[in-house]
């Protein structure tokens, strides 16, 4: 009978710290980064070879006066989230382009964009293959 109690007690606690880790993560990382969606998913190949299909990212909150020409961008359209990097800013909107694209996108107004890729000395930090768990989701 202890050894039965002793095994509900360690699975009620691992239960405890995969939830807390599940949940608490995406929210710890929301509020470190100042953006509601810290993670993303690079879900094409229209920015390789700096970030590949199946990448997590991790995108922080910025400011429209801290947008340089060159910083990879997340922003959102119709059909859910882009990911590309600035070709040039304007007044009222910017122009992106993925690495590999051979043309330009539409312009994407200043109030789209939910953040930039964070960066680790210098690179963009991603987890490679790790979002594919993600677009395994969404397929079903």
């Amino acid at each position: 009978m202890k050894s039965f109690l002793k095994f509900i007690l360690n699975a009620v606690i691992y239960v405890a710290i995969v939830g807390g880790i599940l949940f608490g993560l995406p929210r710890f990382l929301a509020w470190k980064l100042d953006t509601p969606y810290p993670l993303a998913s690079i879900t094409s190949g229209s920015m390789w070879p700096v970030l590949h299909e199946g990448d997590l990212v991790f995108i922080q909150g910025v400011a429209r006066a801290d947008l340089a020409v060159g910083d990879i961008v997340v922003w959102r359209n119709p059909s859910g989230f882009t990911i590309h990097r600035i070709k040039s800013l304007g007044e009222t909107m910017l122009i992106t382009k993925g690495d590999a694209n051979f043309t330009e996108d539409a312009p994407v107004k200043y109030e789209d964009v939910v953040g930039r890729t964070y960066k680790v000395f210098g690179h963009d930090a991603r987890i490679p293959y790790l979002g594919m768990i993600t677009m395994y989701a969404n397929q079903k």
